[in-house]
């Protein structure tokens, strides 16, 4: 009797995590066919030159555009039912056009790590020991020569239904004395799922408090558009409440047995997230983000797939999440540039959640007090809803904002006398301080007093920033770092001194200024340890008065309601950029550190530390607001045709040599002009503002047009020679569609 195939395509196409934009054909065995129904975002292991790799199923096809004695089978299929389903698959094939990306890596980027390595898309497994009949009577004082095994056997009559690994552990029962009762016949231990519950609590959810009116209008229109995609930007002023609409909207989601995908920049805002949604949710809540291992990851996305967890927290990875029944994504801050993806496949989240909302057909709801321009002009255009939140939620009032002239004054490691004077003042009344620097380190520069030289990067063309606690000389940039040295090594001066303020130098000449108040610092270096974050929180809500010194870490989203007095010591970065968005940046960054003071009762200040305090930027945002800056700037874009008004793709070479890199560009715009269209524009090639960077010199080719498609045609045929003539001149490349850094 012939053997009836299951899989009747003899040939699969299969993507592979390689930088090559194509997928690879194979045959499918019989043997496979016979007994498995193969499908496109199964896991299949196949031979790759000398090698084996795991790959994704793009698609089965009848015929192949190879020769079939060419067409190797594929070794291995790993998996029963597909791992990527097909909205997901839909959404990378979407993001690998676009971006013009490899689709291998794309879906590669979608999988947990573990299931990238071939494990099975199932939970763990642990043991779990019950007592046998005979266990259940045995008295104990019968292995009182034992006492191990009393305590183990005690346990397990304790718990008939079982001791699972986890909690063995947590009484420090000893496996050993498991075994050795199990030799007796006393106990039988079984391999059971562990189906890792996601993060919920039994006890009492606060009850939501009184909505104001504008609140309750952006709530309403919320709701009335959920079932469909739409877009609203919920556009509110820091404080106002946009966390509180989230919960009123994502309550009502639950009810209808909706998942939710809610999405925040920074794992540092997690578990605040987490720990307010805890308080008001009755649901099951789980995490995705970086700090999370391996297998808590896949846990994560198991529950996700599964449809057990309503409540997803993620950052930017989690919008590859495979979601069962989506109701709606939130993107809170979706101004914030740590949604794009700044090397390998450089996606932005937030327009990838937009394209993943609109196939499932579920609301999106962009969240900021300083929304994007990209985003502001797509409300403005009624493209978006756009939902504004203009007064502070309670009885909390907007801060006063201050500029503080520091033409000719005497500094104190970067603050002013009548800074430092505040400061006092506000502490007096048992107030806190936030004392915000975008700048981590003791100090940026290392510089000799005898003969100038500079501690340079020996990789970069930057400054090696000084890390005194750490004893340190570290850059930022490639990571390198190595022993902070006191002796020059051009002239063998010890006369070194450093140059300019980072958090840890503003902290140590607090210490002194301010003795009996506690100082905490809140940047990367503070908080690398697990849950340092959540610690060094909770010390800032227990003391009345204090100093918080930060980074941008401390100006989004967090709520200290003793802060009063906001001090911005450096308000004048960014306001000179080489980079379009400078000045985008550096208003969001005011606006959004500044909105930290005053968010309870007690009256908030702000004081700007500037040596140009009569710049327009500045003045706007001290005398009027963020969205007038806004769409001033706007009204600037579209004068000098940059984004959101034209479209931008960047290509990216390094090279080991300048020249070649900037070579390498020149030849790509020459290979490019014949295939232009009206409106489109060359600048470059040129260098990057930090031309080597880890050893690599850089330049870049930007490409501009004001219809989308003639730039992503052009961006098509460049790939193709890109990947081609890289590979003959070993030049790394990428291309950066929209991209948020031009320099």
């Amino acid at each position: 009797m012939q053997e009836t195939l299951l899989t009747t395509q003899p040939y699969i196409k299969v993507a592979l995590p390689v930088p090559m934009r194509r997928t690879f054909d194979y045959k499918v065995p019989k043997a496979i066919a016979v007994r498995h129904i193969l499908q496109p975002g199964m896991r299949v292991k196949v031979p790759f030159g000398k090698s084996q790799r795991i790959g994704i199923i793009e698609s089965l096809v009848s015929e192949s555009d190879w020769d079939d004695a060419q067409i190797k089978p594929l070794s291995a299929l790993l998996d029963d039912a597909p791992v990527l389903d097909t909205e997901i698959l839909s959404i990378c094939e979407w993001a690998a056009r676009y971006y013009h990306h490899p689709i291998g890596e794309v879906l590669f980027h979608a999988l947990p790590v573990l299931l990238r390595k071939g494990e099975s898309a199932d939970f763990r497994t642990e043991t779990w020991w019950f007592p046998s009949e005979t266990g259940l009577k045995t008295p104990l004082d019968e292995l009182k020569r034992a006492p191990r095994q009393v305590e183990f056997l005690k346990a397990v009559q304790q718990h008939e239904n079982g001791l699972s690994q986890q909690v063995v552990s947590t009484l420090g029962l000893a496996p050993a004395a498991g075994k050795s009762l199990e030799e007796k016949g006393l106990v039988y231990r079984e391999q059971r799922q562990f189906l890792k519950m996601a993060e919920t609590h039994a006890h009492q959810k606060q009850v939501p408090p009184t909505l104001n009116d504008e609140q309750q209008i952006a709530t309403d229109h919320i709701i009335h558009n959920t079932g469909t995609f739409h877009v609203s930007l919920l556009d509110g002023i820091t404080g106002s409440g946009k966390t509180e609409v989230f919960l009123r909207v994502i309550d009502k989601l639950i009810k209808e047995d909706k998942q939710v995908l809610v999405m925040v920049p920074e794992i540092g805002l997690t578990p605040q997230t987490l720990k307010r949604f805890e308080n008001r949710l009755d649901t099951d809540i789980v995490l995705m983000h970086s700090n999370m291992t391996d297998r808590e990851r896949l846990d994560a996305w198991l529950l996700c797939r599964q449809g057990h967890a309503k409540v997803i927290i993620g950052t930017r990875s989690a919008v590859f999440m495979p979601i069962k029944n989506l109701g709606m994504i939130i993107i809170d801050e979706e101004h914030d540039a740590s949604y794009k993806q700044q090397d390998g496949f450089r996606y932005h989240a937030r327009d990838l959640a937009i394209k993943q909302a609109q196939s499932a057909n579920a609301p999106v709801l962009l969240a900021s007090a300083t929304p994007s321009f990209e985003s502001l002009n797509n409300a403005r255009q009624q493209k978006f809803a756009w939902l504004k939140l203009r007064k502070r939620a309670g009885s909390a009032q907007m801060p006063t904002i201050e500029r503080v002239d520091l033409r000719g004054q005497t500094l104190v490691h970067g603050l002013s006398e009548y800074t430092l004077e505040t400061m006092k003042q506000c502490l007096a009344r048992k107030e806190q301080v936030l004392v915000f620097l975008n700048r981590r380190g003791f100090a940026p520069t290392l510089m000799c007093h005898e003969c100038g030289w500079i501690a340079a990067c020996d990789h970069c063309d930057v400054n090696m920033t000084v890390h005194r606690k750490a004893n340190k000389l570290h850059c930022h940039h490639c990571d390198h770092h190595k022993a902070l040295i006191f002796e020059c090594p051009e002239c063998h001066s010890r006369e070194l001194f450093t140059v300019g303020e980072g958090t840890e130098q503003v902290e140590a000449a607090l210490i002194p200024l301010f003795k009996d108040t506690p100082i905490l610092r809140i940047d990367r270096d503070s908080t690398q340890r697990k849950s340092a974050l959540t610690q060094i929180t909770q010390k800032i809500h227990e003391h009345d008065q204090a100093i918080l010194v930060g980074t941008q870490m401390l100006a989004k989203g967090h709520h200290f309601p003793n802060v009063t007095l906001v001090v911005v010591m450096d308000a004048d970065a960014g306001l000179f950029s080489a980079d379009f968005r400078g000045m985008e940046r550096t208003a969001q960054l005011i606006t959004q550190v500044s909105g930290r003071a005053g968010r309870a009762s007690k009256p908030g200040q702000v004081l700007l530390q500037t040596y140009h305090p009569d710049h327009e930027a500045i003045e706007c945002l001290c005398e009027r607001s963020y969205e007038e800056f806004a769409l001033e700037g706007l009204q600037e874009r579209a004068d000098l045709a940059l984004p959101p008004f034209y479209h931008q793709i960047i290509v990216r070479a390094e090279s080991a040599d300048e020249w070649e890199a900037t070579q390498f560009l020149t030849h790509l715009r020459e290979m490019l002009m014949p295939y232009c269209e009206a409106g489109i524009g060359f600048v470059g090639p040129y260098s990057a503002i930090i031309v080597r960077k880890a050893g690599q010199h850089r330049a870049l080719l930007s490409i501009k047009s004001p219809k989308r498609g003639n730039l992503h045609r052009l961006a098509a045929i460049a790939s193709q020679w890109l990947e081609q003539e890289s590979r003959s001149r070993k030049i790394r490349f990428a291309i950066d569609v929209d991209p948020l850094e031009t320099y």
